[in-house]
């Protein structure tokens, strides 16, 4: 039996590069690549990954795994020179090559920082030809990690300028041999493309099954003992990533040391997720800080869609955003695009179901990364980084704030409509501009921000969201506009149902589309309304909403309902469905009450047609109430084809078609309807 005291040392490398040669595994066919390149003279080969792919780990294994007698390998770093100067830069890195072949200070004269400010080629006329002179006609190749400090330099800075320089002396340089390894996309990198255009370059990417099954079961051969269905569990949750499973594997055997049990099974990897999370902190937020903050928004939305669905349609995380309030700028479907380009995003194959549909289905690549996402940085938390990606539109915002504190209401709107001009994102001016509105009595704008501010913070700006609907449906009241304030109130109601004051203007405006037709008159009091029905005779009413008898599980027709009727019937049905042991019914259940939402608070359809698109929901509704049954899966199945027809009319921008993209197929699908 294993003790701990036989085993006190977790085998498994966090944290750092791997610089031993037992522990690193695969990788064969880069190693092929960089050697073939080098026997055919390539003096620069590019190689570039995503952060904590193993980079470094390969850059050190090169001198390992490479066997070319002709070829000397000199590890250098260019991390933290970004800000130095080309005289400083030159230095350290001469000093790192002196330090690494063990020279001393008779055999090189390393050139001053002084001198090489003066004139930075002594560094390649004099300094390299000592170099190569001392490793006896070898190839002097040049191991470069971090290249990309490029990117994170100015564009006039000192160490702008090396890499230039270094470009021309390696082709003047026959012996001189160059390897950066980058941590971005080489498209990203322009700079470096113009440099080495003509460069072999190839991308680090996943480890194969072959290889992850290796560095898995490897390290702590004869000690701990995976399960083949651990095994398929862990590479479920890294994908292969080696950062990610050498973070899982070391959870796991802390605890299997912590609980002197040493053959781990699926059930075992469950339950170290968590803890796997918290020891790979630090190089899980290093994966997603080297991201642009739209890339950083549309991964968390990617995770967040992946959490709510089976179903993950390509366009689900755009339409996370716009459910939170984003408006989808460029730099989102940009965004977009390059995660699934970074790999970040997995491609999964197309969409079997309708036209609407063909879409191209991806999800997140490393679950692991996933389920640190939805804890580290939720959605309605990350789109507040949204307000960075312009900081002219923030000092803005700021100035229209004192403008609005010292009452100077009228410039501080002009000014915040001005910040959401340049930055539609800037939440905190949506907000505030919404309140302006309001207090200027603009109310059609102060609902149509609100609307979007709601779905940002519902709880900050549901009060606010009421008080619009309300204001402005009693504006429209005195307009006359009696069907348009209906609308109002009833949104209003879904927002409050039970608000009294909301009720009796409901009722108000249904009763005042009557008198205009039949020119009789009413008042409300006392949460009724008294109807004067000739000059004898007057009947109070109390007010109730929503009353109807109906009973859709026969198929018998709604007739014509209001959008506040079948909203009504279909929060019921949904209910029912909540309340079924059926993990399908409730699954069902929460796709079906994502679509009401979005379908009553579209301001793009008209009443009637918001109904009918209620009306078919109810009816899938009730056909998951009841999945054996033939009849209400054709019933079901004519209602989705109605559904998607009410919508075509629709722009495919929209809101609510960007949601059906979403949802539907989920739907479909639960349903076995088979379309």
């Amino acid at each position: 039996m294993v003790s701990a005291s036989d085993w006190e040392d977790n085998p498994y490398i966090i944290g750092r590069p791997i610089y031993e040669p037992e522990l690193f595994f695969g990788r064969e066919d880069l190693f092929n690549f960089i050697q073939d390149n080098l026997n055919q003279q390539a003096q620069v080969i590019l190689l570039h990954g995503q952060r904590r792919i193993g980079k470094s780990s390969i850059l050190s294994q090169i001198p390992n795994f490479i066997t070319l007698e002709e070829f000397l390998f000199v590890p250098l770093s260019l991390e933290g020179k970004s800000q130095k100067s080309l005289s400083e830069v030159l230095h350290e890195l001469g000093r790192e090559i002196i330090d690494f072949l063990e020279l001393s200070p008779s055999q090189v004269l390393l050139p001053s920082k002084s001198d090489l400010a003066e004139d930075a080629q002594i560094f390649f006329n004099d300094f390299l030809p000592q170099i190569y002179q001392l490793i006896a006609g070898k190839n002097l190749v040049l191991l470069l990690d971090e290249f990309d400090v490029l990117g994170d330099s100015e564009e006039n800075s000192a160490i702008s300028h090396f890499f230039p320089c270094l470009q021309s002396i390696v082709y003047w340089h026959k012996e001189l041999y160059i390897i950066p390894v980058v941590g971005r996309q080489l498209y990203d990198m322009p700079n470096l493309l113009s440099l080495f255009r003509q460069a072999p370059h190839r991308e680090i990417g996943l480890l194969d099954r072959h290889s992850a099954e290796r560095l898995i079961v490897k390290p702590a051969e004869g000690i701990l003992t995976y399960q083949a269905d651990a095994i398929d569990r862990i590479l479920e949750l890294s994908a292969g990533h080696p950062y990610f499973t050498q973070v899982i594997c070391f959870a796991l055997f802390s605890q299997a040391r912590d609980e002197q049990r040493w053959i781990v099974n699926r059930q075992d990897v469950d339950n170290i997720v968590e803890s796997a999370i918290e020891i790979g902190e630090a190089g899980l937020a290093w994966f997603r800080d080297g991201l642009p903050i739209a890339e950083r928004v549309v991964f968390s939305a990617a995770a967040q869609a992946q959490q709510q669905t089976n179903s993950v349609v390509k366009g689900e995380p755009l339409t996370q955003l716009v459910q939170c309030g984003v408006v989808l700028t460029e730099p989102f479907h940009t965004a977009e695009e390059r995660l699934l380009e970074w790999g970040f995003f997995k491609q999964l194959g197309t969409s079997g179901l309708p036209e609407l549909y063909y879409l191209n289905n991806y999800k997140v690549t490393v679950e692991l990364v996933r389920r640190w996402l939805i804890k580290r940085y939720p959605l309605r938390r990350e789109i507040w980084e949204l307000a960075k990606l312009d900081s002219p539109s923030d000092r803005i915002y700021q100035q229209a704030t004192k403008l609005y504190q010292n009452n100077h209401i009228e410039n501080a709107l002009q000014l915040y409509e001005q910040v959401l001009q340049i930055n539609p994102n800037h939440f905190d001016a949506l907000f505030r501009l919404a309140e302006v509105c309001i207090d200027v009595k603009d109310f059609d704008a102060a609902v149509e921000l609100y609307a979007r501010a709601y779905k940002v913070d519902p709880i900050r700006n549901k009060e606010g969201f009421v008080q619009a609907l309300l204001s402005y449906g009693q504006e429209l009241m005195e307009q006359d506009r009696f069907e348009a304030a209906k609308e109002q109130f009833r949104q209003a109601l879904i927002l409050q149902p039970d608000n009294i004051v909301i009720q009796a203007a409901l009722i108000a405006a249904q009763e005042e589309t009557k008198i205009s037709r039949s020119g009789e008159r009413f008042v409300i009091t006392n949460g009724k309304y008294v109807e004067k029905v000739s000059d004898a005779i007057i009947i109070s009413h109390p007010i109730n909403i929503g009353e109807q008898s109906i009973h859709i599980n026969q198929g018998i027709d709604l007739g014509e309902v209001t959008v506040t009727d079948a909203t009504y019937l279909l929060s019921n049905s949904i209910a029912q469905l909540q309340t079924l042991d059926a993990p399908e019914a409730i699954r069902l259940a929460d796709l079906l009450q994502q679509l009401q939402t979005e379908i009553v608070t579209n301001i793009e359809l008209e009443p009637e047609d918001k109904a009918e698109a209620l009306e078919q929901v109810i009816a899938l509704a009730e056909a998951g109430k009841y999945p054996e049954e033939g009849r209400m899966r054709r019933i079901a199945r004519t209602s989705l084809k109605i559904l998607i027809g009410t919508l075509a009319g629709l722009p495919s921008s929209a809101t609510l078609v960007r949601t059906a993209n979403q949802l539907l197929p989920a739907i479909s699908k639960l349903l076995n309807l088979n379309l």
